[in-house]
């Protein structure tokens, strides 16, 4: 079922092969959507998984390096794909770092920075280079990544992160206020565990806490979540392509979690 069809979407952070940002990129594809990935990654890089979304899916898809954190790259981002497609029907703010001490005390300045600059300020350099284009079209999506961290604070993730993916949900949903009744959509996706390379790194840190092997860490991490097993990229992909979708045009300034059951912490 090609949903999508005529949609122009930009998802950023799409350049791990096996990140959650790819696998958006190719379900919205699978849709029928145009899509345009972005990430700070070597172009060549992000233009062969550009091309490989394309062979698999028979969709167009396209590829720009960008800085997120940078507005004036956005922006000369945002303004390269209204140039070509003339619209944006749909933006997924994808892109986000986890760094720091998963102690508060040693977390170090240079940490929130980059907290702030990707995760919050990198999200709102996006949506504001879109959402002109979006109010002139009077439609529009805008879904961003938060975390169940954004929901409740989780033991052993840094309190950067956890600020940063609280301070998306709160973005998400005063978009989706104010611009409701511009016919634009805002709502948020909170991923629990999900077998990417960040995954890797909180599985270290439990290893390291708990003096046990890598393999033992994964299964006290998936004990901890009640269907037992960390979730595909493609599984969050599913929720962001139906949020993205028509089945989904009453819903707005939503943060769903897409985590298995596993709780969101305190």
């Amino acid at each position: 079922m090609t949903t999508l069809t005529d949609k122009i979407a930009i998802v950023t952070g799409a350049g791990h092969i096996q990140g959650i940002g790819r696998a958006i990129a190719l379900k919205l594809s699978q849709q029928g959507a145009t899509v345009i990935l972005t990430d700070i990654i070597d172009p060549a890089q992000l233009e062969q998984i550009a091309a490989d979304i394309s062979n698999e899916t028979g969709s167009e898809c396209h590829s720009l390096k960008c800085n997120i954190s940078d507005s004036n790259d956005v922006n000369i981002c945002v303004k390269q794909v209204i140039d070509k497609f003339g619209q944006i029907d749909i933006l997924v703010n994808n892109a986000g770092v986890a760094s720091g001490s998963t102690e508060f005390l040693g977390l170090e300045e240079k940490d929130w920075d980059l907290s702030y600059n990707v995760n919050i300020k990198g999200t709102a350099n996006f949506c504001r280079a879109v959402l002109p284009t979006m109010l002139k079209q009077e439609t529009g999506v805008i879904i961003n990544n938060s975390s169940l961290c954004g929901l409740g604070a989780i033991e052993s993730i840094p309190a950067n992160y956890t600020a940063s993916k609280f301070a998306i949900i709160g973005m998400t949903k005063a978009i989706a206020l104010e611009f409701a009744s511009e016919n634009i959509r805002c709502n948020a996706v909170c991923p629990g565990v999900v077998n990417t390379a960040m995954r890797k790194g909180a599985v270290s840190r439990i290893a390291e806490q708990l003096d046990i092997s890598l393999e033992e860490a994964e299964k006290v991490e998936d004990e901890a979540i009640a269907m037992k097993r960390a979730a595909d990229p493609g599984e969050v992909a599913d929720a962001v392509a139906y949020l993205a979708s028509p089945a989904a045009a009453y819903i707005t300034g939503v943060a769903l979690p897409v985590a298995g059951g596993l709780s969101q912490g305190l």
